[in-house]
């Protein structure tokens, strides 16, 4: 287990995210660990196809989450490069689905030994409504987690 070779560390490009990702660049450094850096989006459902009153309305998903990857891909690269050193072994993952559910199935494919994920600390009435992607992130995975709430 120790040192780790592989550490998955998701993102949702906010700042506490950004604490996790340098957590997990000096849990990795000195060693020939990888870094996954995976960032979970939710796609947009599918509508039903427009009746034939109203043709002009359609709106291609599968382009739309396709371009929504691309960006997403660009956007991971450039985060991931300002956040840690050059040197850092890394491999950027664009998942859609629901966040807990996609970090712990990808946690599991790539056969991690610890997820360094970010938490926003939520309480109260925001945590009820929004849950806790860490929380559950913390409960289901077979690893271990570490859980970073700011850099402070």
């Amino acid at each position: 287990m120790f040192p780790f070779r592989k550490i998955l560390c998701p993102t949702d490009f906010s700042e506490p995210s950004l604490c996790g990702l340098r957590l997990a660049a000096d849990m990795a450094a000195g060693n020939d660990t990888e870094i996954v850096v995976v960032n979970v989006h939710r796609p947009i459902p599918h509508l039903p196809t427009p009746r034939d009153e109203a043709p002009d309305t359609t709106f291609d998903v599968t382009s739309y989450q396709e371009q929504v990857r691309t960006e997403t891909e660009k956007q991971l690269a450039t985060f991931a490069a300002e956040a840690l050193p050059g040197d850092t072994k890394i491999r950027l993952v664009v998942r859609m689905g629901r966040p807990a559910r996609k970090i712990l199935e990808c946690a599991e494919e790539e056969k991690v030994d610890a997820i360094v994920i970010a938490t926003h600390g939520r309480t109260g009435l925001a945590h009820m409504v929004f849950g806790s992607v860490a929380e559950r992130v913390v409960r289901y995975a077979e690893c271990p987690v570490v859980t970073i709430r700011s850099c402070d």
